[in-house]
């Protein structure tokens, strides 16, 4: 067990803040923020319908109080949460140096990317491929789901619900020579002609032939270019690369040149008129395609800065905060990695089988087999911390839950952990990722620095950047800094990059640049060459020791998958994704982060943890409904004087954010109206979660002398592992 840590952190750093300057207190009126056009535009990228019936409420002045409470929430997005959501926030890269200075430029200088909404694209792209005339024209390929098996052929078919969800089934079809030689030559890509011709004869007829392939498309058993990507080149701009290389297609052509001069048009300012997205509508809405206005555009924001440096002394704070934190925080038990492992050790010992064969539900042991096989998985706008401590721990976090419960003992508002408290805990760094992240929040507590740090981790730093790589180089290169790196450190295997796509919308916060050499295509269209691709019929599956190994073998090298985007995978995904997923942390803790632990988290009040200059959780309470009840039957006038005895006996400051997930929402004690958007949010809930807030006019993040609340991504690399292979 190696004592002395091994992490380094990038010289580069993400910084992410809101659009606009804090506004802590609520002093601008709804109708000032709807005479900002930043804002609007905001809103309306964010909400066509929501912006509509605002626009109609405030002209007739009838702006009603679900209104009032859903502009209040938007307000307080772009003036208080960092998280990249459309023109509401976004991230830029900023350099370690000698000292601190962030200083923001103006909005109007900051950049900006636009996109199709990946649903609108994925949909008119499937509507494109059934044209007579391109359909014919289209080099068609097999299902990269498809595997066989016995004497059957198995794959994943996809279908959309009214609700435009996307809905995954496992199919089978008979093996036959006829299908085998069509997927067998279809490899490449090639067109439905070609196909037919393989399989005319003296007693199958072109006629015939055609009708066979027909059945396979529309069974998805084959599948058009025109499939969506989701690394490279923009899909929009790739289906414009394939239709110019068809005849026949230069209206479309002109089609896509149109909506790329609209978008162009969009994205050379910020605070655009509502008219140039109906102009673009009505580009769309001419060529007689179905849209829905909420499913058009999504927009990723980066700001520019005057200055971009933060004090090198974080660095190094957060390099040895990384010691603290790994001597408290476990292994958690039973991973679902783990439970197959053994499965799979039981049913095969130390055979080497097929990955299709082993998660084939029928004839191997399947992954996951309690959830369904389908695909409805919530995608993250954004992620608060990259790392959630497990509720499942060994003996030894019981230990340091213990020192919390005596400490909590003495403890008032703040906790404050000591090197002292935690000379009993080792560090192990044997079991840590190549590389990892933390978000944190540089803040100032009784005019000094703090750094509010939760937890460090995911399976790689480039988790929670990948998304952003299409509109930025700065955060691109950092990214690729990050996996070439990855890659050095395992010289012997090939990381390759996991491409699903779970349900076309997901597409807008999966997608990502070009990030490894290899892919691993699975109901996603690679953007590599057909040599760097590793279908799932080319792994294979074992265990050495306590290790699963998944090999190429075409290849003959041990794969390492990885998924270099902040997707939520866990949630009723496909085994073969999750499973895929779930390798990146085989014996591996993916992450170090302070815990209260199951039982601790019950308390109805937990006070601030401090380390050092570190702040390792915030107070938070944690409120029965039962307890705010009351509130909702007073009048406006009771409201105020009641909601401040109630907050004032519980030492809840004005100021708290409402803690959903990662979704926080700030809430004034003192406003009535925030009070109230409050009360309607919660009015449902069994029991809620208040936090502090601890980001003030001092903030460091500043533009003209206004403050803006703030987080930083600080990435960290094992240098030592790397090392060993420099040499």
């Amino acid at each position: 067990m190696k004592s002395n840590n091994p992490y380094s952190f990038f010289p580069s750093y993400v910084l992410r803040t809101p659009t606009l300057p804090l506004d802590r207190s609520l002093e601008h009126t709804i109708e000032t923020y709807w005479q900002h056009p930043v804002f609007k535009e905001a809103l309306y990228l964010a909400s066509p319908e929501l912006y509509a019936e605002v626009e109609k409420g405030l002209d007739q002045n009838k702006l009603n109080a679900s209104l009032r409470y859903a502009l209040l929430k938007y307000i307080l997005r772009i003036t208080n949460r960092c998280t990249p959501f459309g023109l509401f926030a976004g991230c830029s890269v900023g350099q370690f140096s000698k000292e601190t200075s962030l200083k923001l430029a103006t909005v109007k200088g900051y950049n900006r990317q636009t996109r199709f909404d990946m649903h609108f694209v994925v949909a008119w792209a499937q509507q494109l491929a059934k044209e007579p005339d391109i359909k014919k024209q289209l080099h068609w390929y097999p299902n990269n789901s498809l595997y066989k098996i016995g004497d059957q052929y198995r794959y994943v078919e996809y279908t959309y619900t009214k609700h435009n969800r996307r809905e995954h089934s496992l199919e089978a079809v008979t093996h036959t020579p006829y299908l085998q030689k069509i997927i067998e030559n279809a490899q490449n890509g090639t067109t439905v002609n070609e196909l037919a011709d393989l399989l005319v004869d003296d007693e199958i007829t072109l006629d015939d032939a055609l009708q066979f392939i027909d059945q396979l498309i529309d069974n998805q058993i084959l599948v058009s270019q025109l499939e969506p990507t989701l690394t490279g080149e923009d899909f929009l701009m790739q289906i414009q690369t394939t239709l110019n290389q068809l005849e026949g297609t230069d209206a479309y052509v002109t089609f896509i040149k149109d909506l790329n001069g609209a978008i162009q048009d969009i994205d050379s300012t910020i605070g655009n008129p509502i008219e140039k997205y109906l102009t673009t509508n009505k580009i769309i809405t001419d060529k007689g395609i179905d849209y829905e206005p909420k499913f058009l555009f999504q927009a990723d924001l980066y700001p520019k800065a005057i200055n971009n440096q933060l004090d090198q002394k974080w660095g190094y704070k957060t390099q040895r905060l990384l010691t603290a934190l790994n001597k408290i925080t476990f292994p958690s038990k039973d991973k679902n990695i783990d439970r197959f492992r053994s499965a799979f050790t039981k049913r095969y010992e130390t055979r080497e089988v097929p990955l299709t064969t082993a998660l084939d539900t029928e004839i191997g042991i399947g992954y996951l087999q309690h959830q369904e096989a389908s695909d409805s998985t919530p995608f993250l706008q954004g992620l608060n911390i990259p790392f959630s401590p497990s509720t499942s721990e060994q003996y030894q976090a019981n230990l340091f839950h213990e020192l919390l419960y005596k400490k909590l003992e003495d403890a008032d508002l703040i906790l404050e952990l000591t090197d002292e408290d935690l000379i009993d805990f080792e560090a192990d760094w044997s079991d840590l990722p190549d590389t990892m992240a933390t978000m944190t929040e540089l803040v100032t507590i009784n005019g000094e620095e703090k750094m509010v740090c939760e937890s460090i981790g995911g399976s790689s730093a480039a988790n929670l950047l990948g998304r952003f790589t299409t509109g930025a180089d700065d955060i691109y290169s950092l990214v690729r800094d990050i996996t070439e790196k990855e890659q050095h450190m395992n010289p012997d295997s090939i990381l390759a990059e996991i491409i699903h796509l779970p349900e076309s919308r997901t597409g807008n916060v999966i997608r990502r640049a070009n990030l490894r050499a290899y892919e691993i295509p699975y109901l996603g269209k690679s953007s590599v060459a057909n040599t760097k691709q590793i279908p799932i019929e080319d792994l294979m599956i074992a265990v050495r020791g306590n290790t699963i190994i998944l090999r190429s073998k075409k290849l003959n090298k041990r794969i390492l998958p990885r998924l270099s985007n902040a997707h939520n995978y866990s949630a009723k995904s496909l085994p073969i994704y999750h499973f895929l997923c779930d390798l990146q942390h085989q014996n591996l803790r993916s992450g170090l982060a302070f815990s209260w632990g199951p039982i601790l988290q019950k308390r109805p009040f937990l006070p601030r943890v401090i380390y050092k200059d570190f702040i390792l959780a915030k107070a938070r309470w944690i409120i029965p409904q039962k307890n705010i009840k009351a509130f909702l039957k007073l009048s406006d006038e009771d409201l105020i004087a009641s909601i401040t005895d109630w907050s004032t006996e519980l030492n809840i400051p004005n100021l708290a954010q409402l803690v959903e997930g990662d979704n926080t929402l700030l809430i004034d004690f003192k406003n009535l109206l925030s009070i109230k958007m409050w009360l309607d949010t919660i009015k449902h809930k069994k029991q809620i979660i208040l936090e502090e807030f601890l980001f003030t006019e001092d903030s460091l993040v500043t533009q003209n002398n206004k403050g803006f609340s703030n987080q930083i991504v600080i990435s960290f690399y094992n240098q030592e592992k790397l090392k060993q292979y420099d040499n």
